[in-house]
């Protein structure tokens, strides 16, 4: 049986240990018949292909969460949104704002509060374009009239809620045929009044007004809003 070089291929004689053209040492048992020489077929690379469709499935994954969670951002986004606007139309956000002239003492003239009272004003004080105090005879009481011209609306309903939280019921009495709607807060200590989007808070608690005297003044503020 013919013997072969396992490094250049040459045909070597039998108990040959080294190769007479190349000087290669050759192994027992090794480069014996025929196919000795002939190079060994490599085996199929099936890994490689596998960890590809591995790593193509895993982008896929990763690619398919990022369009879920941009999807869900984008849905909460338009419920937040619509949510805001309609606690907007709730909170009265859709009421129409005041464009006349913002003169709190004009709105309600000191004749009208000596006549509502039934005691004389000795003095006014206008405080910006918000507030405007009334000043009275002996131990010169006062009474300070607070306009909110725009967010009147939304105003009227956060302190409508802020009363029921801090007395854990309604405490304010509706005045009705006053503005567009008109409440007492306890003891007939104030008188809050809005119409469109401005609301008027007569503050009465220190100066004797009484609650009939409140209610004559704001349907005088009212008529000229």
């Amino acid at each position: 049986m013919a013997v072969f070089c396992n490094n250049c291929g040459a045909q070597l004689a039998d108990g040959t240990k080294f190769c007479n053209k190349c000087g290669a040492a050759v192994s027992a048992g090794l480069g014996k018949g025929p196919s000795a020489s002939s190079p060994v077929a490599p085996a199929p690379q099936g890994g490689s292909s596998t960890a590809l469709k591995v790593i193509l499935a895993i982008v896929g994954v990763f690619v398919f969460i990022g369009v879920l969670m941009a999807g869900s951002c984008f849905y909460i986004g338009y419920r937040v949104k619509k949510r805001a606007h309609e606690f907007t139309q709730e909170m009265g956000g859709s009421v129409a704002p005041y464009t006349g002239k913002r003169e709190p003492c004009a709105m309600l003239p000191s004749d009208a509060v000596a006549q509502a009272v039934g005691r004389p004003v000795t003095s006014v004080e206008q405080s910006g374009v918000t507030i405007c105090t009334y000043h009275f005879g002996p131990g010169n009481p006062e009474l300070a009239v607070t306009y909110t011209w725009q967010g009147g609306a939304m105003s009227m309903k956060l302190a409508q809620a802020a009363m029921r939280q801090v007395a854990g019921m309604q405490t304010l009495t509706p005045v009705p045929g006053v503005g567009d709607e008109a409440y007492l807060t306890p003891m007939g200590s104030g008188l809050m009044l809005r119409k469109g989007d401005v609301m008027v808070n007569l503050d009465m608690r220190a100066n004797g007004v009484s609650v009939d005297a409140g209610k004559k003044m704001a349907a005088e503020i009212a008529s000229k809003l």
